[in-house]
């Protein structure tokens, strides 16, 4: 009996219970992602012949019962529930951001349940409100801005490629780089992120100008005439000019003896080239200006290519002379007035009327040994021919031989000293 009667005493106090509308008045905020679907709940009892409202931002009337007011398709109502009205947004927009007011108005009172809905906005970077790839000249100030959109409001994180690594430097729509280096050249990236993905990005390339400056390796070299030469300078600069060569105030241009070449090995270095294909003097040695210009400044370099001198040492040598053997051979005659006989002395006789002098002198040659014959011929004052021997105590009388048969004298004293010299050497 006891329970019966405290049953019935709570289903007096329920909501509604006593035939009154009754509504869950309670505010709430509701975040959607665009796009997404969302449900505005809106729950009423004793509803009766009252009839149920929604407004959307701005108070529009968006249904009125079941009948919808709005012509946008993506709102409708749905009742899982004989006690729930539902507001359903399709493919929800930021437009659609605001407060939603579901609304009973009874006999006695106007019952309001409040849902504020904030659309999550993945960020968005803004190109026009964001700065574009930069040339600046080395020691300025340099403002990079990222303006980005989104709900809730992005917050932005900078980073810059360095060895293939991002490297964070700071946060906010504003980066500075003050007194910029060219070490500072590189890509910087701005990242726009919240609690909605995916997140933003844009990269901002920054390239660093500066004057040219020239690195000379080798400064001199030395070369023969008529060979191949090759002359280095490496230029450093941004951005990459005009490279050349000079050699007595006269540009190098290339030609059968000249070849200059560039070989850029990033955007910043370049390597300059010169091959002389045959060096001559006295045009091919000297200085050579190495010149690289662009719009900040010009920088000169120089090489010096010097001759090797070849030295040709001439080597005389003198060498003492061989003995050399000279014969002198007089012979004189004297007349007689008992005979014609001539006779030629013999080793260990008397001195006769014919006198034959030898005289020998010797010396060392720087040839083979040179023999100089001396003969001097018989002078004849007899009618008579004289007695003329082939050797020591042999006497022949050419005046008992026929004319055919006899050698002329001269001829004899040739062959006699022949065989003479032959038998010496």
């Amino acid at each position: 009996m006891l329970t019966g009667i405290i049953l019935i005493s709570w289903l007096c106090f329920l909501p509604g219970s006593n035939g009154e509308v009754w509504m869950d008045t309670t505010p709430i905020k509701q975040m959607v992602k665009a796009g997404d679907t969302t449900v505005l709940a809106c729950s009423v009892e004793n509803l009766g012949r009252n009839v149920v409202r929604w407004f959307g931002p701005g108070h529009a009337l968006l249904f009125n019962g079941d009948y919808a007011v709005t012509p946008d398709r993506r709102f409708s109502l749905t009742h899982p529930y004989i006690s729930s009205w539902n507001l359903v947004i399709k493919n929800v927009k930021t437009g659609d951001e605001g407060l939603y007011i579901c609304q009973v108005q009874s006999s006695t009172e106007t019952l309001t349940k409040k849902v504020t809905v904030e659309v999550q906005v993945a960020p968005r970077i803004l190109p026009s409100s964001s700065s574009e790839d930069q040339q600046v000249l080395e020691g300025s100030d340099v403002t990079l801005v990222c303006g980005a959109t989104g709900s809730p409001t992005p917050k932005i994180m900078w980073h810059v490629l360095k060895d293939s690594e991002p490297k964070q430097l700071d946060t906010g729509e504003q980066l500075v780089l003050s007194n910029i280096s060219r070490e500072e050249t590189g890509v910087y990236t701005c990242t726009a992120f919240n609690a909605v993905i995916p997140q933003a990005y844009r990269h901002i390339k920054v390239d660093v100008e500066y004057a040219p400056s020239i690195i000379v390796k080798t400064q001199e070299l030395s070369q023969e005439r008529g060979k191949l030469a090759y002359l280095e300078c490496t230029v450093v600069g941004f951005p990459q000019g005009r490279n050349y060569w000079k050699k007595d105030n006269r540009i190098l241009v290339r030609d059968w003896n000249y070849e200059p070449l560039d070989y850029p090995l990033n955007a910043t270095t370049n390597v300059m080239n010169l091959h002389i294909k045959q060096v001559e003097p006295p045009q091919g040695f000297g200085v050579y200006y190495c010149v690289a210009e662009n719009k900040h400044g010009t920088a000169v370099g120089n090489v010096t290519l010097n001759e090797i001198t070849t030295t040709t040492t001439t080597t005389t040598t003198t060498t003492t002379p061989a003995p050399t053997t000279t014969i002198t051979t007089t012979t004189s005659t004297t007349q007689s007035t008992t005979g014609s006989t001539i006779r030629l002395s013999t080793p260990g006789s008397p001195q006769p009327s014919t006198v034959s002098t030898t005289s020998i002198s010797s010396q060392r040659p720087p040839t083979p040994p040179v023999h100089t014959l001396s003969t001097a011929r018989p002078v004849i004052t007899s009618p008579y021919k004289p007695v003329v021997t082939t050797g020591p105590g042999y006497e022949i009388d050419p005046g008992n031989q026929e004319n055919g048969a006899s050698i002329p004298s001269p001829c004899r004293a040739i062959i006699l000293l022949v065989f003479t010299v032959l038998f010496m050497i």
